[in-house]
């Protein structure tokens, strides 16, 4: 659940390089960065210090969400062993 919160925010990044995307290289390319999200990402960093494309915040938010969401991840999966494991040495 925790982890939703990274999903969501890495989506809408996602979503705003793949704008930029469109509008760069065209319908063709835009389209396979929609099939595949990774190439719209390993994009966006290749393409990351033109200035005029803005890419530089929207990167850092996609990669700071990506690993937001891998940590939140965890820590809910520990949460919930956690709680299994409380649950079951008190019998219930």
């Amino acid at each position: 659940m925790l982890s939703m919160i990274g999903s969501f925010i890495a989506f809408v990044a996602g979503i705003m390089v793949l704008v930029k995307l469109f509008q760069q290289e065209g319908a063709l390319k835009g389209i396979l960065g929609l099939i595949c999200m990774l190439y719209t990402y390993i994009w966006g960093w290749q393409n990351i210090k033109k200035e005029e494309l803005q890419l530089k915040t929207w990167m850092y938010v996609w990669t700071g969400a990506i690993i937001l969401g891998i940590i939140l991840n965890i820590i809910s999966s520990v949460i919930a062993q956690t709680f299994d494991s409380v649950s079951g040495a008190l019998g219930g």
